[in-house]
């Protein structure tokens, strides 16, 4: 009996720590200010390729997820970080295949933009500095129309 009456304060203490267990995500390890995920998630929102200099110089040639709010809150977060529920895919080259991007943003724009619904997997949550979450891009299960993005 005096188990379970301690079960809930594990369950708190869990969530508190950041090793609960985020919707299709588990703790894999934790080094630092870097926490590996593994499992797979579904999430709809809108994805980006921004290929102007400036994008180019900070984050480097990346395709970007911003999950809509539902998808957001399956993610997994920590209270150390600073991550605005959006990431980058890390299997880069994979991720424009599968999504269908053009090599070179259309002439006059800096990128392109569209949404989607995708399939994610291996997710690293960043926390701290001017960095970026990464999940590997499983597979694109639904896509809008892709639209060039406007030069900043």
């Amino acid at each position: 009996m005096m188990v379970l009456r301690k079960l809930p304060l594990l369950c708190v203490a869990l969530l508190l720590s950041g090793t609960a267990l985020a919707d299709g995500f588990r703790l894999l390890n934790r080094d630092g200010r870097q926490a590996e995920y593994e499992g797979t998630l579904s999430v709809s929102g809108r994805f980006e390729r921004r290929q102007d200099a400036e994008t180019l110089d900070w984050r480097g040639d990346r395709v970007c997820f911003y999950p809509d709010a539902a998808a957001a809150a399956k993610l997994p977060r920590d209270a150390s970080s600073k991550s605005n529920n959006s990431f980058c895919f890390s299997n880069h080259r994979a991720a424009t295949e599968k999504l269908q991007l053009a090599a070179a943003p259309a002439a006059g724009s800096c990128g392109v933009g569209g949404t989607a619904t995708v399939a994610i997997s291996h997710y690293v949550l960043e926390s701290g500095g001017d960095v970026f979450d990464q999940a590997w891009l499983d597979r694109v299960e639904k896509q809008g129309p892709s639209t060039p993005l406007r030069c900043p």
